[in-house]
């Protein structure tokens, strides 16, 4: 092992022949991104996770695994070179590898990803489908969304070199979707994946972290890890005027002190807890609320974001708070700047569905939004784009809905990637400014080891106090 901080010897041991030539031929892919050739080559963390997940495919007794990478670091990447390495190798005697996402978005964006880099795969688009492809015997990638495990008969393919990657275990794998999953493929290794730090008293803890005690990790790269090689970027937070913040007390009653809201794991379990806070989001769509919260935002947005030559996030409570921002910020930002983005409910009234977006049109949007040159500068969201959305232009994130745990990490980690310009200016960090109050009881908001989340995020105040006392 070099010694940190010997540069020589890191130098020195990158350039080792073997070492160089295994880099190119295995850890260097070509993934192309809206329409542009990039060159990626993984990083240390990731050639480690690779390396490590090889190993236990290779081990008989040892049939479980939990990756966690903090979100920004390139998991999907870790997960296409450890697909690919398996199915290339000879050792696994033509395998099947089983790449799992949680949603249908996401299984777009890894069969794009897969592809891209040049690996052929086959998509289960449907139950049918995918238990045809494990009835007969598959071999390959295969790429498919977890519920389609649902109502799976056990045992449909005992063969051991099966290999399963989930990506963000700990949304699905915990309840009846994993006991299907793991009941049908009942002699194949599971390797999970997630962003986020995972309690050790949960269920994907116990499911994946069997094999490896007491921490549970097959391979850890956390927060701090992170920030401090540069994969990621530090996060900065700040509280909006307290006249705009919700009441300390209806949040703690309606929200943080909720038993049910402790680890929730997606946005849609958080939108259905936020549903029944009755109070709390009449009191954050209030319109007069809204139209002091947005005319705060454009200004904010004016002063000090887009003079930087970043863009932003507006996180609304829920789609109707979304297209009330919209029409509040057109007052104070020529309406170019800002689009809506959510989904479509059938029983939304016309003010609603004035923002629905066709497919190809909020492609069109998300391509744009990673343009500095291009609008939109500013999109409205409640739960589209806060997960599988990487955009390194995206500088500033106005939190107005509640949330906590994984969900809250997997949100402000939006404006944690690495961004530099063409004229070599680069993005400092990323700045949350929290309008619910939720950053004022971070420990509480993120039920998480102190260790796990260390430096997950600095008081930007606190940040400047400092810095104005070392003058």
């Amino acid at each position: 092992e070099e010694q940190a901080g010997d540069f020589e010897s890191l130098v020195k041991s990158f350039f080792q022949p073997e070492r160089l030539l295994e880099l190119i031929t295995e850890y260097l892919l070509f993934p192309e991104r809206d329409g542009r050739l990039q060159k990626v080559i993984l990083r240390p963390h990731q050639v480690r996770a690779v390396n490590k997940i090889l190993q236990r495919a290779q081990e008989k007794e040892k049939k479980r695994g939990l990756i966690w990478h903090t979100q920004g670091s390139g998991k999907t990447y870790t997960m296409i070179v450890t697909a690919r390495r398996l199915i290339e190798s000879p050792f696994f005697e033509n395998p099947t590898v089983l790449m799992l996402v949680d949603r249908l978005e996401l299984e777009s964006q890894l069969f794009m990803n897969l592809r891209s880099v040049g690996i052929h795969v086959k998509v289960a688009d449907s139950r049918e489908e995918l238990r045809r492809l494990l009835e007969e015997d598959t071999r390959g990638i295969i790429v498919s969304t977890i519920h389609k495990f649902e109502g799976m008969p056990a045992n449909i393919n005992t063969r051991e070199n099966i290999f399963v990657l989930i990506d963000e275990a700990h949304r699905t794998t915990s309840g009846a979707l994993g006991n299907y999953l793991m009941g049908a493929l009942p002699n194949a290794t599971f390797i999970g994946f997630t962003g986020t730090p995972i309690d050790r008293g949960r269920s994907t803890f116990v499911i994946f972290g069997r094999d490896d005690p007491p921490q549970g990790y097959l391979d850890k790269y956390s927060i701090a890890e992170s920030i401090a090689d540069g994969t990621t970027l530090p996060l900065h937070y700040s509280f909006a005027p307290s006249e705009l913040t919700v009441d300390k007390k209806l949040l703690e009653e309606e929200f943080l002190n909720l038993k049910e809201a402790e680890g929730i794991s997606d946005v849609e379990a958080l939108d259905r807890i936020l549903d029944k806070a009755v109070r709390l989001k009449n009191a954050l769509k209030s319109r007069s609320r809204i139209e002091k919260v947005a005319r705060y935002i454009a200004e904010h947005y004016r002063e000090y974001v887009e003079p930087l030559g970043y863009k932003a996030f507006v996180v609304a409570v829920d789609r109707e708070a979304c297209a009330l921002y919209k029409e509040e910020l057109d007052r104070y930002l020529p309406p170019e700047y800002s689009r809506v983005v959510y989904s479509r409910h059938q029983t939304d009234p016309e003010h609603m569905r004035l923002h629905y977006l066709e497919e190809e049109e909020e492609k069109l949007i998300r391509k744009n939004f990673l343009d500095p040159e291009k609008n939109p500068k500013i999109l409205i969201v409640t739960s589209k784009l806060l997960t599988g959305f990487d955009a390194p232009l995206l500088y500033c994130l106005y939190l107005d809905k509640p949330m906590r745990d994984h969900v809250l990490l997997q949100t402000i980690a939006r404006v944690n990637r690495p961004y530099e310009d063409q004229y070599g200016r680069k993005k400092p960090a990323g700045l949350i400014v929290d309008f619910v109050g939720i950053f004022a009881n971070l420990q509480k908001a993120l039920a998480f080891d102190s260790a796990d989340v260390e430096g997950v995020a600095e008081d930007l105040q606190k940040l400047k106090e400092k810095f104005a006392s070392l003058m």
